[in-house]
């Protein structure tokens, strides 16, 4: 089974460095927003958006673990 938690100073560091991208990603894409740039501003947030999901990749895993263990025990 593939790991689902934290278990390493790595993994917290990459989740921060995720966190942090996502951060200045939002103030870059309102910035974006503010000049005009409005296709800009929206493709940026959706990479915001991703890079939110990364910093949670652990906890979506187990979330998708436990939906298809449920699954397999109904049927």
């Amino acid at each position: 089974m593939p790991r689902r938690s934290h278990e390493s100073l790595g993994d917290y560091i990459s989740s921060a460095c995720f966190g942090g991208v996502a951060f200045l990603s939002l103030l870059n894409g309102l910035e974006a927003f503010y000049a005009g740039n409005i296709l800009r501003a929206v493709v940026i947030w959706i990479v915001c958006f991703l890079l939110c999901l990364a910093v949670f990749r652990y906890a979506i895993a187990r979330l998708f673990d436990s939906i298809n263990e449920k699954k397999n025990r109904k049927s």
